[in-house]
């Protein structure tokens, strides 16, 4: 686990590398003494001098010998990220400087700090949250639109007003419990019970809502996933290196040209995909290319795991969707390829889409009918707060409890009874935030930090 908060604390914040500007950090309570030892401002004030929050130009120096100049920012405790005395140093971005001032403020006294530790001592000294903290990591990790704009709504305390929200709830639902505590079992009225199930079943219906969020968000996370289907030559590699807009599948007039299935991320609108080009799948009843027969039946254990499948012809035909009846369950585009070959008129345009990939028509009539096969599928919806398994998982503890109080109550259970299993909720959900106590469970949100940070 981590060092005690007694050490002062250093690292480089900014990533490995060279730049124009690299910023190192220290943290605690020898940071104002460490660094005078080597700082020399330019207006020849001591540290504890220097007004906080401002930026004051200066020298580092070993000895006599100059090793940069540089900006310096102190902030006094409490009013710091970690709740500490803290100076950040703006030095020139080359790995000499970086590390000859690191190891300079080292050799001093301070410590490197662990992946994480300059938020975890802000958690610890009550700057952050946990959710807080928890943003932060998912912020690091963000690859897309709507996980970057899950982790700042919840940085910004979303999820925060919402578990305030439930607690005020449960404090309700136990203010029923107290005041049906005054009286006798055998006197407590209908009404106290029936208003107690109301405000239950709305608690419910909001924290199911929150979960199914999270579920859908969480699929969103890993990829909705695009297959795309057909026989060999239809086009499927061309339309697929379209949508991609590079050369990732090779391209040929040559009937079998992908004989393994080719994966990529795909990212429209903000949100990503895992878009599939497998192998074409030919008319023959008996096929004897051994090759070609592994070939296919990766091609259907990869439209079994598909979210959406976008079948890929070249000409229109009375049993379109026929190669594909065992696959009614899944959301399926069809999609009429090299429709500028067409001879026939075609009338009945909306049962597929027309597009010609060597010529780039159609493309966003694709991208509309995926977007709208996603929302319709997920139901999804942004105001989704949730953002990492283990608030899931509390928040579902919750929700079990809650639902084990909904199924007992009709049989009228004791008000003592009915406040311990509110106890039970309410503990889960104090864990979300603050209640904890298993150095397990920090470690491992605060590990996942970069150094610095």
């Amino acid at each position: 686990m981590f060092i005690n908060n007694k050490d002062t604390i250093t690292a480089i914040a900014t990533p490995n590398g060279i730049g124009a500007i690299a910023i190192i950090r220290i943290s605690g309570k020898l940071c104002f003494k460490i660094v005078s030892i080597f700082f020399v401002s330019k207006e020849n004030k001591q540290i504890t001098e220097l007004k906080p929050k401002t930026m004051h130009l200066g020298l580092i120096k070993q000895k006599k010998k100059i090793i940069d100049q540089v900006f310096l920012c102190l902030f006094k405790k409490p009013f710091s990220y970690t709740g500490e005395d803290l100076i950040e140093i703006y030095c020139h971005g080359t790995l000499y400087i970086q590390n000859k001032i690191l190891k300079l403020l080292i050799d001093n006294g301070a410590r490197l700090a662990n992946p994480g530790e300059f938020s975890l001592r802000s958690f610890q000294n009550g700057k952050i949250d946990l959710i807080k903290a928890e943003s932060l990591s998912e912020l690091f990790k963000a690859e897309d639109e709507l996980a970057h704009s899950l982790a700042i709504k919840n940085f910004n305390g979303k999820f925060s007003i919402f578990l305030k929200e439930i607690r005020q709830y449960i404090i309700y639902l136990n203010s029923l419990i107290n005041v049906a505590l005054d009286f006798d079992e055998d006197n407590i009225s209908e009404f106290n019970y029936k208003k107690f199930r109301n405000t239950l079943v709305v608690l419910i219906t909001k924290i199911k809502r929150t979960i199914l969020g999270f579920q859908q968000n969480n699929l969103l996370k890993k990829g909705y996933y695009l297959v795309l289907v057909g026989r060999p030559n239809v086009g499927k590699s061309t339309l697929f290196n379209l949508l991609l807009k590079k050369e990732r599948s090779i391209v040929s007039n040559l009937s079998g040209t992908t004989i393994n299935y080719i994966e990529e991320d795909y990212f429209l609108k903000g949100i990503k995909y895992r878009i599939v080009d497998t192998a074409g799948i030919q008319p023959t009843k008996n096929p004897t290319n051994k090759l070609y027969i592994k070939g296919i039946n990766k091609t259907y254990e990869t439209i079994n795991s598909a979210d959406l499948i976008l079948v890929i012809k070249d000409k229109i035909e009375k049993d379109l969707e026929q190669d594909f009846q065992r696959y009614r369950n899944k959301q399926i585009i069809i999609i009429i390829n090299k429709c500028d070959l067409l001879k026939k008129k075609i009338i009945s345009k909306n049962k597929y889409i027309l597009i010609s990939a060597k010529y780039r028509i159609g493309l966003e009539r694709i991208k509309k009918q995926i977007k709208e096969k996603m929302n319709k599928r997920l139901n999804y919806k942004k105001d989704n707060i949730i953002n990492n398994m283990r608030n899931y998982e509390c928040l579902k503890k919750v929700l079990l409890t809650l639902i084990k109080i909904k199924k007992t109550i009709t049989n009228y259970l004791t008000p003592e009874i009915l406040s311990f299993l509110l106890r039970e909720a309410n503990y889960h959900l104090g864990k979300i935030t603050k209640i904890v106590t298993n150095d397990e469970i920090l470690n491992k949100i605060f590990s996942t930090f970069c150094l610095g940070k």
